[in-house]
């Protein structure tokens, strides 16, 4: 008989319960666990989750991850400096590029708000500036499930009408609120999940 020191083997072999929406695919699944609702800081960090849930905006968030990489590539790893120095043979180059999301509007939007945070934020100053509105701390919440989650809450309101006053495009209330959910302003993992703030 082996001994197991009094180690529950059952309890070790149960999954991390996890919110609904990343149950399944592998990639949604990792982007939960090791980002989601995690503090994220870096003017470059945040510029790049700002502009993947512009590209998110109307698509599923399982296409941007698969894309991810590519888009990468195409935007020099989201380089602010880089991306607000792209021309229109950049813009020309980008929507002829099959392996990113080829929406006109929300590559001319990556590229404007490059060029508004490299004007306005050098430096670190705009990972200073998105975490401004809740005084550099995370917000939690305790949210049952996916179905009582706002689309947008007040925050993202206040975020959205901050970031359009100052020239950034394609930032409206539900793309605010999933940029503040994506790098942990807020921390919206719902109830139940092992990475809600609130669990025991």
């Amino acid at each position: 008989m082996i001994e197991t020191l009094g180690v529950d083997q059952t309890a070790q072999a149960t999954p991390q319960k996890r919110c609904d929406w990343a149950q399944s695919d592998p990639l949604e699944r990792t982007y939960h666990d090791e980002e989601w609702g995690a503090p994220k800081h870096g003017s470059q960090a945040l510029f790049e989750m700002l502009s993947l849930e512009i590209f998110q905006s109307g698509l599923s968030w399982q296409l941007v991850l698969r894309r991810r990489e590519a888009l990468r590539k195409a935007f020099a790893n989201f380089d602010i400096q880089t991306v607000a120095g792209y021309d229109q043979a950049d813009v020309d180059r980008l929507v002829q590029n099959a392996d990113i999301i080829r929406n006109l509007a929300k590559i001319k939007a990556t590229i404007n708000n490059a060029r508004v945070i490299a004007d306005m934020f050098p430096g670190e100053e705009f990972d200073r500036y998105c975490w401004s509105f809740t005084g550099g701390k995370t917000i939690n919440h305790d949210y049952l499930t996916i179905l009582t989650t706002p689309r947008y809450d007040h925050l993202a309101e206040i975020v959205s009408t901050d970031m359009k006053g100052i020239g950034l495009k394609f930032v409206g209330p539900v793309t605010a609120q999933s940029f503040i959910q994506s790098v942990g302003i807020v921390n919206d993992h719902m109830h139940g999940c092992y990475l809600n703030a609130f669990q025991e």
